[in-house]
């Protein structure tokens, strides 16, 4: 019964072939979106462990990340209250938290344009932070020079401010780094009295931030120092006092995070406190509803494919009408009949699942080189991107046998269904 099964399939392999076309696109879709995704999700989880510290605590008033990482009850509550200005008096305070082993205020610098001297271009809106750095910092993907003594003149710039020059990293180290106040860009515009300013400083450390947009970082006390003069303030503890800090990052013992950010969120009222674990759920909650959308197309391929199915598994019937009936008048039962044309259908779906997987395997093996020059180009330290998983393979198989299945259940059924003496009379 299996072998005259197979044997139907044979006699029209090129029908099948055909056939099966549709299960094959469909298996492609899908297993390039399953692949994809999943790689794409281990790169970012990846990237995220390697750049930041699964025991620190960010605290943040910004209300962009607020709203990313708060449902909407908290931010009601939030909204009774007046958010907590980030100032020394609340570092000190977190600083001495049960569980905390250090704490690093960072403060955002924007509305500047950056040059290096020398050169006749200047780079526009300039982006850069106030904080105390460390050449180990997992911050940093890759580091050249120091840090400097975090004090006076000195400087770290990012690998963005070398590829704007088409400079190597190194070969900027002891140049004169130019910030000057932009007249157009981010943040608030100069006043007219800032509009002459310029600042210089000595680069001593270049860095690269990976993905993350920070063209310049200056020790803590000189960002602010730049700033306050800047925004003529008196003094850079009136404007810290004013304005407070950005950002906080808390330094938590490793079994001590959960208490430490409940300790913080009970004490105060700040815009957002997170860790690297909540940012990357977000970014996993992202793929996953991208992912599930790009399924649904996969899946409506699938349909289409198992009415084609469908509908030459009629047409074969129509042609087999009086071998069926020969078949049957032979001893055949309705059973076997049923389990012949589902043979057939499924041989006709596990066809077209191999051949779709064998093209997303080969795509993956060939592919697989510029994908990965592509993300090193991009800030990402990877060998690979692509990983073959057996267990998706097996579920993508097993699925596309199904689909035939369930696609050949009806013209089955109504084969099995035919009356022999009638069959035997058809044309």
């Amino acid at each position: 019964m299996i072998g005259y099964a197979f044997s139907l399939v044979w006699r029209r392999k090129l029908r099948t072939i055909l056939t099966s076309l549709g299960i094959t696109i469909s298996v492609i879709l899908l297993s390039l979106i399953i692949f994809g995704m999943q790689d794409l999700q281990r790169l970012v989880s990846n990237a995220f462990q390697e750049q930041f510290n699964p025991n620190e605590i960010f605290v943040s008033n910004s209300a962009g990340i607020n709203a990313i990482l708060s449902n909407g009850d908290e931010q009601e509550d939030s909204e009774e209250q007046e958010v907590s200005l980030i100032n020394d008096t609340v570092v000190q305070e977190i600083q001495t938290l049960a569980g905390v082993s250090g704490v690093s205020a960072i403060k955002t610098i924007t509305g500047f344009e950056a040059q290096i001297e020398g050169q006749t271009r200047a780079i526009p809106s300039s982006i850069g932070s106030a904080w105390n750095v460390e050449v180990d910092d997992p911050y940093f993907t890759d580091f050249w020079g120091s840090v400097g003594s975090q004090e006076g003149g000195q400087i770290v710039v990012s690998t963005r401010i070398a590829e704007a020059y088409d400079i190597r990293p190194e070969a900027l180290l002891g140049e004169v780094f130019l910030l000057r106040p932009a007249r157009s860009g981010f943040g608030a515009g100069p006043n007219r009295s800032s509009l002459e300013k310029e600042y210089q400083f000595e680069i001593v450390g270049v860095a690269d931030p990976g993905r993350d947009r920070n063209d310049f970082i200056l020790p803590l006390s000189v960002g602010i120092e730049l700033l306050a003069d800047f925004g003529e303030f008196e003094s850079s503890q009136e404007l810290i006092d004013e304005l407070g800090y950005d950002v906080l990052r808390v330094q938590a013992n490793e079994d001590s995070v959960a208490e430490v950010r409940s300790a913080i969120e009970d004490q105060y009222n700040f815009g957002a406190v997170f860790t690297a674990d909540d940012i990357l759920a977000f970014f996993d909650q992202i793929l996953g509803a991208f992912t599930l959308v790009l399924i649904l197309f996969g899946v409506v391929s699938a349909v289409v494919a198992s009415i084609g199915i469908m509908n030459t598994m009629v047409m074969s019937i129509y042609e087999q009408t009086k071998e069926i009936g020969i078949i049957k008048s032979m001893g055949a039962s309705r059973g076997q009949i049923l389990i012949i044309f589902l043979i057939q259908s499924g041989v006709i779906g596990l066809f077209g699942g191999v051949t779709g997987l064998l093209v997303v395997l080969g795509g993956m093996y060939f592919g697989d080189p510029f994908i990965v020059t592509a993300l090193m180009e991009n800030g990402f330290d990877v060998e690979s991107f692509f990983t073959f998983d057996l267990s998706i393979v097996s579920v993508i198989i097993g699925l596309s046998i199904l689909v035939g299945i369930i696609a050949g259940l009806y013209p089955a059924l109504k084969a099995a269904s035919l009356n022999p003496v009638d069959a035997l009379r058809s044309d």
